[in-house]
């Protein structure tokens, strides 16, 4: 079985997924594992599918992990020096 449409926050620790053809392994709340063992920094909001049956977080723990709605550049303030 393969689920689209889930974002990164929402899987657990361990979960496997794919993400523009590769396919990962999550070992931390925003890090995750290629085919190569190479560690890649994924953000919340990151659609991806799962790899056979999706490992969730419980929807509580899920809910601490889940993204501002703000987008982050709305955090930003004026470039200095700029008028």
């Amino acid at each position: 079985m393969v689920c689209s449409g889930m974002r990164f926050y929402e899987l657990a620790i361990g979960a496997r997924f794919f993400f523009r053809g590769r396919r990962y392994e999550k070992l931390a709340m925003s890090v995750a594992n290629d085919e190569d063992r190479v560690g890649h920094v994924f953000m919340g909001e990151t659609e991806v599918t799962a790899d056979g049956e999706p490992l969730l977080l419980p929807p509580d723990e899920a809910a601490r992990w889940k993204p501002d709605a703000r987008h982050w550049t709305e955090y930003l303030g004026p470039v200095p020096g700029l008028r």
